[in-house]
């Protein structure tokens, strides 16, 4: 697996890490020793690349037995999840979350790799969550089988970290929902606004990925054995329970969002209808004030002393007719 000197690329900061992993032990890589530890047979070599390091994009660019399409994932704009065969292996892209996945600007990024049976070449833009807890799990001693199992892994911190976002959210649809229950409505509308965009954001990256690993799981390429297909199934396996948790979520937010519309509305009509009734028992006082308001002779009680009270006590009698005959057709 010849490619240009990795010296010829002086600094190391394009390679986030390097990880040399042969019967059972892990050994480190730096820069200067991709070639060797290319060269070295047997054993799973994984390249971490940061794309937005021009080093990384040249020694990718440069590699001579990375297959063109390989070439086109890794440092293509393509943001399609995706895993599909290219020569002896697979290449695609796959979902990750953002280090920083509750900040509106954060979200799923993309997470670019290459894999055949004894290297996995992994590139993203933004530092991502799931490949770094895979990175910090090997260096720790954490050795993959093989490079289905190395994806295998990294689906499971995935999941993990998705999982973990879900059950924030089941809990944040949990105090909504005892807040609606307890009649405490403030600003649930727009928690239950937040959790909806949220699922929906997981969704989008989640289902289709769901999509791309069950259809490579079905063109796996030869060097692939049984216990490969098994690992990768597991993983596929566990995103499936967690999509189903988020699904769960979702629903449930959206039942809660339509009670609070419900809530909303009943108030709405509640304080309609107390106006019309407030409306209806002051309109015949209205039309009685209106009436001796008028600057006209005639008008009764007009030179009487007490004709003040006369006309208070006959807009007194209008109001209580006006309860009788509500209450009669039982308005209220």
């Amino acid at each position: 697996m010849g490619t240009r000197a990795a010296s010829d690329i002086s600094e190391e900061h394009g390679l986030i890490c390097g990880f040399l992993i042969r019967n059972g032990t892990v050994a480190p890589v730096p820069w200067p020793g991709i070639n060797d530890a290319m060269a070295e047979p047997g054993g799973l070599l994984w390249l971490h690349f940061n794309l937005v390091d021009v080093r990384a994009r040249q020694w990718i660019e440069a590699m001579p037995t990375l297959p063109r399409g390989a070439r086109q994932a890794l440092l293509g704009q393509d943001s399609h999840f995706r895993l599909e065969p290219v020569g002896d292996g697979l290449t695609g892209v796959l979902a990750d979350l953002h280090h920083r996945f509750d900040d509106p600007a954060g979200g799923l990024g993309q997470l670019r790799l290459y894999m055949d049976s004894h290297l996995v070449i992994t590139a993203r833009r933004q530092p991502l969550m799931a490949v770094d807890q895979l990175r910090r799990a090997i260096s720790q001693g954490l050795a993959p089988t093989s490079a289905v199992d190395l994806i295998a892994h990294l689906m499971f911190h995935l999941t993990d970290t998705v999982a973990a976002e879900v059950s924030e959210l089941a809990n944040d649809v949990d105090d909504v929902e005892d807040a609606l229950l307890a009649d405490r409505l403030e600003d649930e509308g727009e928690k239950l606004g937040r959790i909806r965009r949220t699922s929906a954001r997981l969704r989008r990256h989640i289902g289709p990925q769901r999509t791309a690993l069950n259809v490579a799981l079905g063109r796996l390429p030869g060097w692939c054995g049984g216990e490969d297909q098994a690992r990768l199934r597991q993983g596929i396996d566990r995103l499936d329970g967690v999509g189903q948790d988020l699904d769960l979520v979702q629903e449930r937010a959206r039942l809660l969002q339509d009670e609070l519309s419900n809530r909303f509305s009943e108030a709405t009509n509640r304080n309609l209808y107390i106006l019309s009734i407030v409306t209806t028992i002051l309109l015949p006082v209205n039309l009685i004030t209106g009436i001796f308001g008028m600057n006209v002779g005639g008008l009764p009680w007009s030179g009487h002393d007490a004709g003040f009270m006369w006309v208070c006590g006959v807009m007194v009698f209008t109001i209580l007719v006006s309860l009788v005959v509500l209450h009669w057709r039982r308005l209220f």
